[in-house]
């Protein structure tokens, strides 16, 4: 066997690495490939020690480029994002539902439902919410604004709106007296 059929079968154990990646055969391709390249290395060696090696280092240096370039293709192809459940247009719609939700609740006024120092919860719209107070400890029942939202946390301030008669009022919790509700007595 001649040097022409040693790099034949190196050709041939890439090229069946490459398919083992992309197509699912339960090991059978990367099986054949091992042979290939088996192969390729005994025709290589018998060839002469020098060929032999070259295959070896040649193969050596082969395999990571390839493995790393097919496993960066490999999401990109039906069957990848099938296995990796990666729908591009489901995954589009979601990210701009949530742009969307982000940019309709900045800017928006709302309660601290308990002290916010940093953090704490906030009521915005009827919605319980977990905000960062951003530069300054915010008191419970203090307005609040929404400022942004950043990688999932939405980050308030005082309100420094219109005068206090028209913010919106706080409801009253547990902790509030109940003279201070102007409920009249029963009797």
């Amino acid at each position: 066997m001649t040097l022409i059929h040693a790099v034949a079968m190196l050709v041939l154990f890439l090229v069946l690495l490459v398919l083992e990646l992309f197509i699912p055969s339960g090991g059978l391709l990367g099986i054949a490939a091992a042979a290939a390249l088996l192969a390729a290395l005994i025709i290589g060696f018998m060839h002469s020690l020098s060929a032999g090696a070259s295959i070896l280092v040649g193969a050596s240096i082969l395999v990571p480029i390839v493995v790393s370039i097919g496993i960066r293709i490999w999401p990109r192809t039906p069957m990848g994002r099938r296995m990796l459940t990666i729908n591009t247009q489901e995954n589009e719609a979601r990210e701009t539902e949530f742009r969307t939700q982000r940019d309709a609740i900045i800017g928006k006024i709302g309660i601290a439902k308990t002290n916010l120092l940093p953090s704490g919860l906030v009521e915005i719209e009827g919605m319980r919410l977990d905000a960062i107070s951003i530069g300054i400890a915010i008191d419970r029942g203090e307005t609040i604004e929404v400022v942004s939202i950043t990688s999932g946390k939405i980050r308030v301030r005082p309100y420094q709106g219109p005068p206090a008669e028209t913010r919106p009022s706080v409801p009253p919790s547990l902790e509030t007296p109940i003279e201070s509700l102007g409920i009249d007595d029963w009797n």
